[in-house]
């Protein structure tokens, strides 16, 4: 029963994907393939460290986007931690990209109104600019919850804002879009059905195919087992 449960589930993972309904984003900047690391913040710099290595170790540098809290509650400005912005530097060096994530990820702090959502893009944007972080090119409000004032303000300052479904442009599109998280403190027995879901997935999406991870989350002997397997499936369909 649980065998076809799953076939079941996998079957509608390929439909859906296939489907000529779903006109899923293809993000030229991105390409087939892009890993979003959200909450980028001093206090998870080891995790950091560990996913940033399995991500370099299958030369997925470039295609990786760290999404970079500039005051992590209220509490955790980035150029109080010199030692977390050399490491971040040497990352964007290495090819990934710094992109903001918020400004102190307190709740839903985005979804607000134009004037406080203008505040606040201001601290973070003032923040990267002390530590001599780039202009970010990309944005994603913290739990993807952002007012249509909010959304208004960051594509007003020429920055593409990305939702949990839809990826927002500058210009006024609206895109849908596949975006995925499979190692949300996932337990052992299910990395082979995670895998199989995204190996699915990934092999039928026409579009974009987002991978989202957050630390902790996916610092566990699961998460890194199925972010590992599921790049060397990645790695090796491109090369192929």
């Amino acid at each position: 029963m649980k065998s076809s449960g799953k076939v079941i589930t996998i079957v509608f993972l390929v439909f859906l994907a296939s489907s000529s309904l779903v006109r899923l984003a293809y993000v030229p900047a991105f390409g087939h393939f892009v890993i979003l690391l959200h909450d980028v913040s001093p206090g998870y710099m080891e995790q950091l460290r560990e996913i940033t290595n399995v991500i370099s170790a299958y030369g997925f540098q470039n295609e990786t986007y760290l999404l970079v809290i500039p005051n992590h509650g209220g509490e955790k400005p980035l150029c109080k931690y010199p030692a977390f912005v050399r490491f971040l530097e040497m990352l964007e060096r290495e090819g990934y990209h710094i992109e903001l994530h918020g400004y102190n990820h307190i709740g839903e702090e985005f979804n607000c109104n134009a004037s406080t959502a203008e505040e606040k893009l201001e601290l973070g944007l003032r923040e990267f600019k002390k530590c001599g972080l780039p202009f970010p090119e990309y944005f994603i409000a913290p739990r993807y919850s952002m007012s249509s004032d909010a959304l208004g303000v960051l594509l007003s300052h020429n920055i593409t804002v990305i939702g949990k479904d839809f990826i927002y442009f500058p210009d006024g599109r609206i895109e849908p879009v596949y975006n995925h998280e499979y190692t949300w403190y996932i337990p052992d027995f299910l990395v082979p059905y995670q895998l199989l879901s995204a190996e699915s997935a990934y092999s039928h999406i026409n579009g974009t195919f987002i991978l989202s991870v957050h630390p902790v989350a996916v610092n566990n002997d699961a998460g890194m087992t199925f972010l590992r397997r599921f790049l060397r499936f990645v790695r090796k369909k491109d090369w192929s």
